[in-house]
């Protein structure tokens, strides 16, 4: 019978060591999934730092926020067209105003001294001494002083032409012969002009055709 009991008390330590074993493999085996799940949220944390830090609030103050390619893209075009087209400066209104009058006043004074400038027609006459075998073939233009007297020029146009007529049928070819003969023949048709005109209004005596044949 004790024997038995002995059996019995053995068992039954047996069955209560069992349980309490049992409880604390549990344990263990709770404790270790705690630390694989801490594990892996920590590493979770350190990827997302790294990967996404502004969801970890890692950004540094200081960092600057990385441009938009086409942003900048937009900005450079734009350098480049102001470096193309520079800005042009707008000239006063004063300075183009009188610019525009002083090309004015250069237009009308060209236009005053070519008007002038008074043409006689073509003259052609028999030289002196030559019995009728050479002739000279001129076209004259008289420069007048003023407006005035180019007016009493083409007034009078035929008086001087009738005056020059006689003055250059009366010259003989050596008379006529050379730049200082033709010089001197340019004063004398000045005085002559001017004698009809009463007033010395002739500037210049202009050669525009001469021919000795």
């Amino acid at each position: 019978m004790a024997e038995k009991k002995e059996i019995v008390t053995k068992e039954e330590n047996k069955a209560t060591e069992q349980p309490a074993a049992e409880k604390k493999k549990g344990n263990k085996t709770i404790m270790m999934m705690g630390i694989v799940i801490l594990i892996s949220i920590g590493g979770a944390f350190v990827f997302v730092s790294k990967v996404y830090p502004s969801l970890a609030g890692n950004v540094q103050p200081d960092a600057g926020v990385p441009e938009n390619p086409e942003n900048q893209a937009v900005v450079e075009t734009a350098d480049v067209q102001t470096e193309k087209h520079p800005e042009t400066k707008k000239e006063p209104a004063s300075a183009s105003k009188k610019k525009e009058e002083k090309g004015k006043e250069g237009h009308e004074g060209a236009e005053k001294e070519e008007s002038l400038m008074v043409p006689v027609d073509t003259i052609v006459v028999n030289l002196s001494g030559s019995n009728g075998r050479r002739y000279l073939k001129t076209k004259i233009n008289l420069e007048a002083k003023d407006s005035d007297v180019k007016k009493l020029i083409e007034t009078k146009s035929i008086q001087i032409k009738d005056r020059l007529i006689s003055i250059l049928s009366s010259k003989t070819l050596e008379e006529i012969d050379g730049l200082e003969a033709q010089e001197n023949l340019r004063k004398e048709i000045k005085d002559a002009v001017d004698v009809v005109l009463k007033v010395e209004g002739v500037l210049q005596v202009y050669f525009t055709e001469f021919v000795v044949q």
